[in-house]
């Protein structure tokens, strides 16, 4: 089971490569992010492996203390160098972000799941709903925010060193929940701040549709 999280990494992955390469141009983004999560997932275990063994902590302390910070850092690395070097455009790190944040919660369930003891439908559901979209919604928030604060270059380093710590923030939340005797806050946490996002997604699309309408009318 050691090399378990690689077998799933190659399983995973290889398909999606061999779609994204008959796909579309535009079609390949989300693909080609959610690869980039998936190996910053097995890439992110092995960080928190080592600081697991030099730092001596327990399973708890370690998912509250050390596994938000790495694992926000190691996600925001390529949302960051996207945005900063090709494309700073606030629909393409929408698409970015959340891919590779749902990327990487596909194989930290996935490989979660298979070493859990009391695998079943309901923990499978609530590690969906709850660390997939958890995962999604921190690097969306920092997707998201980046797309403000890269045209504000005096702005630039602060907000992107705030957008980082909200996302550790709240990732460190939602793991002191989900271990707590308030799982429950803990799964609904991550479709709380989901639905927003949605909402205003939504209104985005709507706006610009019927811009649309009234411009060809």
């Amino acid at each position: 089971m050691d090399n378990m999280i690689y077998i799933l990494f190659i399983s995973i992955s290889v398909p999606l490569l061999l779609m994204a390469l008959l796909m579309e141009k535009k079609a390949r983004l989300p693909i080609a992010f959610m690869i980039i999560g998936i190996f910053v997932s097995v890439f992110a275990s092995e960080v928190n492996g080592l600081f697991s063994k030099l730092l001596s902590m327990g399973v708890y302390n370690q998912t509250v203390i050390v596994t938000p910070v790495t694992e926000e850092l190691l996600k925001a690395l390529p949302i960051l160098y996207y945005a900063v070097v090709i494309s700073d455009k606030r629909e393409r790190l929408f698409t970015a972000s959340m891919a590779l944040g749902i990327g990487f919660a596909v194989l930290e369930n996935a490989y979660f799941l298979l070493n859990s003891d009391d695998f079943t439908t309901i923990l499978s559901v609530i590690r969906a709903f709850g660390a997939g979209l958890m995962h999604g919604m921190c690097t969306l928030l920092v997707g998201v925010g980046i797309s403000f604060v890269k045209r504000k270059r005096k702005l630039f380093a602060v907000g992107t060193f705030g957008l980082l710590s909200t996302a550790i923030v709240y990732h460190g939340i939602y793991n002191i929940l989900i271990q707590s005797d308030y799982s429950i806050v803990g799964a609904l946490l991550p479709i709380a701040t989901y639905i927003p996002f949605l909402v205003w997604r939504l209104h985005i699309k709507y706006r610009a549709n019927k811009a649309a309408k009234s411009g060809s009318v």
